[in-house]
C-alpha cells in the first residue's frame, strides 16, 4: 500500500509539469483516465481493507465479550434495602393534624359541570389524599343512638365519591371551633362545622349516589375525631341545631354548658375510661384576617 502511494505521488509531479504543454480538451481526457484509474486503485484499496478486517476481527469483538463478562462475573450481588425499622411510640400525629388534612383535601375544587372522563381522574386524586387520613376500619356513627350513619371502609368511599363528584366546586368545609383532648393513648377532638354546597345520595338509597342525590344543602355539625395509630378511626356525628359553631360570640364557656357537649363529653369520658382530661379550646372566629 505504501509504494501504491508513492506510484500516485509521483504520477501527479510528473502530471503536473506535463499538463502545462496540453490542450483543455486533452487536459479533461486525461483527468478522466487519471479518475478512472484511481477507482480502480481504490477498489483494490478497499478489498485489502476488508480481508484485513475480515482475518482480525473475531478477537476484536470477543475481547470486549470477554471483558464485559469479566466485569460481570466480578460485580457485587445487589443488596435489597432493608426496611427502616418504625420507630418506637409510634406515629407524630394526633386527631387535630389528621382532621385538618383531611379538611383541606376536602376543600380542593373539583367541578361537578365537566366531562366525567376528565372528572373522575380528579375526583380518584381527591380522593387518595382524603383518605390518607383515616383507617381501613373507619365507621361514622351518630353520636344520641350509636348507630352506624357509615358502617365500614367501602361504604366511606362510596359515599365521599359521591360527595366529590357532584358538590361541585363551591363545596366547603370549615372548622369554626375545636376542644382538643391530648392523651398517650388515643387522642381526640370536637369539632364544630359548617359545611356548604354539599351534595349526597338521596335519603335510604346508597350511598353511592346512584339512585339519585340531594340538592346543595349547608350543614352545621359537631364531629368528634378519635385518633389511632396515626389515623382517624371513628367520627361521632349530631347536628349543630343551635349553630353554636356558627355564632362568633359564643365562646368556650357557651359551649361547654350546652346540652350537645355534655353529650359529648360524656362519650369521651367513656372512650377514655372515666376522665376527659384537660382540653384546648380554639375559636377560629377570632384569627383576625389580614387586609
Amino acid at each position: 500500500m505504501g509504494r501504491d502511494r508513492r506510484k500516485s505521488r509521483s504520477r501527479s509531479r510528473r502530471r503536473s509539469s506535463d499538463d502545462e504543454d496540453l490542450s483543455p480538451d486533452a487536459r479533461i481526457e486525461l483527468l478522466e483516465v487519471e479518475n478512472e484509474t484511481l477507482k480502480a486503485e481504490n477498489r483494490e484499496l478497499r478489498k485489502k481493507l476488508v480481508e484485513a478486517l475480515r482475518r482480525g476481527g473475531g478477537s476484536d469483538r470477543r475481547e470486549p465479550e470477554e471483558k464485559a463478562d469479566r466485569r460481570r462475573r466480578s460485580a457485587p450481588e445487589p443488596r435489597e434495602e432493608e426496611p427502616e425499622e418504625e420507630e418506637a411510640g409510634g406515629s407524630d400525629s394526633n386527631a387535630v393534624l389528621l382532621a385538618n388534612a383531611q379538611m383541606e383535601a376536602y376543600n380542593e375544587p373539583i367541578p361537578n359541570n365537566i366531562p366525567g372522563e376528565k372528572r373522575m381522574p380528579l375526583v380518584a386524586g381527591k380522593m387518595k389524599r382524603f383518605m390518607a387520613c383515616f383507617a381501613d376500619k373507619v365507621q361514622i356513627l351518630d353520636l344520641k343512638s350509636g348507630q352506624a350513619i357509615i358502617k365500614d371502609h367501602n361504604s366511606f368511599v362510596k359515599r365521599y365519591t359521591c360527595v366529590f363528584r357532584e358538590s361541585g366546586s363551591k363545596l366547603s368545609g370549615a372548622c369554626t371551633k375545636r376542644f382538643y383532648f391530648d392523651a398517650k393513648g388515643p387522642t381526640y377532638c370536637l369539632d364544630y362545622e359548617t359545611h356548604q354546597s354539599l351534595v349526597t345520595a338521596m335519603p335510604g338509597t346508597p350511598p353511592d349516589g346512584k339512585l339519585g342525590v340531594r340538592e346543595p344543602r349547608t350543614e352545621h355539625l359537631i364531629v368528634l375525631y378519635e385518633e389511632k395509630g396515626g389515623k382517624i378511626t371513628k367520627m361521632w356525628l349530631k347536628q349543630d341545631a343551635d349553630k353554636l359553631g356558627a355564632d362568633t360570640y359564643a365562646g368556650e364557656d357557651i359551649l361547654a354548658a350546652s346540652e350537645a357537649f355534655k353529650q359529648f363529653e360524656a362519650k369521651i369520658k367513656e372512650l377514655k375510661g372515666g376522665k376527659t382530661g384537660e382540653y384546648i379550646f380554639h375559636n377560629y372566629h377570632d384569627i383576625p384576617s389580614v387586609g
